[in-house]
């Protein structure tokens, strides 16, 4: 739509709806330092229906617009999130209400704080894009073997019907293949070939092969990039 429309500048991350939540609310960014373990400068976002924690991560592309993807963070507070805020000890405040609105937590309103234990978990920490696939880095190790198997990872896209009524089911759905992966120098990276990029679609990549260096699955091994433009390089 934006190359139809030159004055629209399209969102730069889209939360698949339903997949990852209903109602997106309040975010914040990262910038404890490393206290909210390792996903400094990175944004969370809450969700009043699902009553959940998303984080998001962008990338500046070269014609200066964002985009980037999100990923699933935390589940089970104890009402609808909407405000978030970091504390200055690196603690993430989450307030939450159900008033007017439903939402899973089942009470009626929560004020929590979430704080990191110290230990790192297994996630996918960055997925950025290539000119023909993505770049993924974890927090941690990987097992070479799960990591470069092009069978741990699935992926798909779709899109959404841009219009002024509410809403709008998925649309244009391609499955990819996955021609190759290969694991990065540090360990901690892989590159993954796709057969085609989908401008102005969503791309969900699945990675539940994937293992860390002793042995762990992913903690969340999904991802959504909104790909508003492939990079030419």
């Amino acid at each position: 739509e934006a190359k139809k429309i030159p004055q629209f500048t399209p969102p730069a991350v889209l939360f698949p709806y339903t997949k990852m939540g209903q109602s997106a609310s309040g975010f914040d960014c990262d910038l404890s330092g490393g206290k909210f373990g390792p996903f400094e400068k990175q944004l969370f976002v809450g969700d009043q229906t699902h009553s959940t924690i998303m984080r998001v991560t962008l990338e500046k592309m070269p014609n200066g617009r964002f985009q980037g993807a999100c990923y699933p963070f935390r589940q089970g507070f104890g009402s609808g999130i909407v405000p978030v805020r970091f504390a200055e000890d690196g603690s993430l405040i989450v307030g939450g209400t159900s008033r007017g609105w439903g939402a899973r937590g089942g009470k009626p309103f929560a004020v929590e704080r979430l704080a990191w234990t110290g230990k790192v978990p297994f996630e996918i920490l960055e997925m950025k894009a290539k000119p023909d696939g993505f770049e993924l880095t974890f927090t941690k190790e990987i097992d070479p073997k799960t990591a470069g198997d092009t069978a741990s990872y699935k992926a798909e896209t779709f899109t959404y019907i841009y219009q002024a009524s509410y809403g709008s089911p998925e649309v244009d759905r391609t499955l990819p293949i996955i021609d190759k992966v290969t694991v990065g120098a540090d360990k901690k990276s892989v590159r993954i070939y796709l057969s085609k990029l989908e401008e102005g679609h969503i791309h969900q990549l699945i990675a539940p092969g994937v293992r860390s260096a002793d042995g762990l699955p992913l903690l969340h091994n999904i991802a959504y990039y909104t790909m508003n433009y492939i990079p030419k390089k």
